[in-house]
């Protein structure tokens, strides 16, 4: 199926610059419908991707949101991830292997723009529980989950786990292996962050506190989302001999053959969280997991290009902006 963006477009034509266009609103395809877009949020990719060239320019960005299906007016949260469900990968519960694999704001126009064509299969009915805002903070989840099962086929609770970065997808993952079992500590350089995660529960320190981790029967564990060098590098040398890395942000510090033989270390890739969305509206909407609570600014999607600047230049004083058309 191909995305098709309508309305009002912004696309971020090369590194720092984003135009704002606008085409005619797209008609659907079969196994199609047509979404207008209520909210959108800006993710840490978003904010990689303005600041360097992933390959995938032009590109509409944005993969968190909540939309209406125009049709029927019904508030649905969107999955970004797209796959034909068809192939045998897909049918066996690995669409991020499919060979027709897209996902919004990367290799498919993404939830900036003001309406998109999209799989009615990836389109999830909202309870009025589930607000616009808290809605956009629901792929996070989504990775959180995936992270969660990955980690929880290798390891059992009995491991010591550190998860590296304090943002939206980090206190995320965090609580998500803490109320599964496990014992998590989130390591953040910023103070405000460390404090938001200590609000939901989550033991939280800075690096420079951070103590060795101790043998033990079970492997230690260091999720990675901050996609910083600085931060892919604690994980591998905290877990030490036989540990276990789960890459959630993409840095670009390579795991080399001769340190994963040499120090017995596993490597896990954590590519988004498809399919799993019906899980996260529950825990949304159940209250176990409050995240239009960090939420943190509005404003309007016509700016979009100085919030990512701001942002970029002054990350303290922004935790999640949600975007309005």
């Amino acid at each position: 199926m191909t995305v098709r963006a309508g309305g009002r477009i912004p696309t971020l034509t090369k590194l720092r610059e984003i135009s704002i266009s606008t085409a005619e609103i797209p008609t659907p395809m079969g196994g199609e419908l047509l979404v207008k877009i209520l909210s959108a949020g800006v993710c840490g990719t978003d904010l990689h991707l303005y600041e360097t060239d992933w390959g995938f320019m032009p590109v509409v960005l944005g993969h968190d949101a909540i939309g209406e299906i125009v049709s029927t007016k019904k508030r649905v949260a969107i999955d970004p991830a797209i796959s034909c469900r068809q192939c045998p990968v897909c049918l066996a519960g690995r669409p991020s292997g499919c060979s027709d694999y897209k996902f919004l704001g990367l290799t498919a126009p993404g939830t900036f723009a003001s309406y998109l064509t999209l799989p009615a299969a990836n389109l999830h009915e909202l309870p009025d529980s589930v607000d616009d805002e808290a809605g956009t903070v629901l792929e996070p989840i989504a990775v959180g989950l995936h992270a969660l099962e990955r980690i929880s086929g290798i390891v059992t609770q009995d491991a010591k786990v550190i998860v590296i970065g304090g943002g939206p997808i980090g206190i995320v993952v965090a609580k998500l292996l803490q109320l599964n079992g496990f014992s998590v500590q989130l390591v953040e350089p910023i103070k405000s962050r460390r404090e938001r995660a200590e609000l939901w529960g989550v033991p939280s320190l800075d690096v420079t506190e951070l103590k060795s981790v101790h043998s033990g029967l079970e492997r230690a564990v260091a999720v990675e989302t901050s996609s910083s060098k600085v931060g892919a590098q604690l994980a591998m040398d905290w877990v030490g001999t036989g540990g276990v890395i789960a890459a959630v942000g993409a840095a670009d510090t390579p795991l080399t053959f001769a340190q994963a033989v040499l120090k017995d270390q596993t490597l896990i890739g954590i590519r988004g969280g498809a399919r799993r969305y019906e899980r996260a509206i529950e825990l949304v909407a159940t209250g176990s997991l409050p995240v239009g609570e960090l939420v943190s600014h509005r404003d309007s999607i016509m700016n979009l290009e100085s919030i990512i600047i701001e942002t970029n230049a002054n990350p303290l004083n922004v935790f999640r902006t949600v975007l309005y058309h």
